[in-house]
């Protein structure tokens, strides 16, 4: 009984733990849906209080869709890798993303699962596409008939949004690029489908990125 008491205690404490990841990537992303208004940083009195809501958090999502509208491909791009840096730092500092002993991806269930020596960290996930590096090839999620259309949605917004905005060359299955664009791709995903991050896993010669949702963090058994 003491070591049920004891897990459930631990898993309580995790739990608060991704609250308050959730609040600070929610403070990152107003401050950065402020400071994308002027050309210098906010002075510290100017930094966003209190904590915002979760409707606050989908009206700042909504701002950013209707400013879209007005900005070019390379500044939403610019944006979004700018987002993405702010949502990592802030998961990598909460629950230490980046140090995991291991990631595994489920595509018939749509989960990316991190391992870390204390704690599985539980997510579900979307392949947004892979780059092989032999080849500096990177195939996108939405062309490779082996992944379930349940687990490659989010590469399927990327693809309309691109098709709507006329970006040259994005209809392509493949594409030659380096690894820094792969990760601006992930980086699109992640800010287009309001993911709460985006991932690369290596595994040799490949690394397959993803979009992340509904954190979930357990005891290790």
């Amino acid at each position: 009984m003491p070591d049920e008491t004891k897990t459930v205690n631990r898993a309580t404490t995790m739990t608060a733990i991704l609250v308050a990841s959730i609040a600070l990537i929610a403070l990152a992303l107003l401050w950065l849906n402020r400071s994308s208004q002027v050309s210098n940083a906010p002075s510290k009195e100017s930094f966003p209080s209190p904590i915002p809501s979760e409707a606050e958090i989908a009206a700042i999502h909504a701002e950013h869709r209707a400013q879209d509208e007005k900005m070019t491909h390379e500044q939403i791009m610019e944006r979004a890798i700018n987002d993405l840096q702010i949502k990592t730092s802030a998961h990598a500092g909460v629950w230490k993303l980046g140090d995991e002993e291991r990631w595994d991806w489920d595509g018939e269930k749509g989960t990316l699962i991190f391992t870390f020596k204390d704690k599985i960290v539980r997510t579900r996930a979307q392949l947004v596409g892979s780059y092989v590096y032999s080849r500096r090839s990177w195939l996108w999620a939405w062309a490779n008939k082996s992944i379930p259309e349940d687990a490659k949605s989010d590469a399927q917004i990327i693809r309309n949004h691109m098709i709507q905005r006329r970006v040259a060359g994005f209809d392509h299955e493949e594409l030659f690029v380096d690894e820094k664009d792969a990760w601006a791709f992930a980086s699109l995903a992640c800010y287009l489908t309001n993911a709460e991050g985006a991932y690369g896993g290596r595994e040799g010669d490949m690394r397959a990125f993803f979009t992340f949702h509904d954190i979930e963090i357990l005891p290790r058994q």
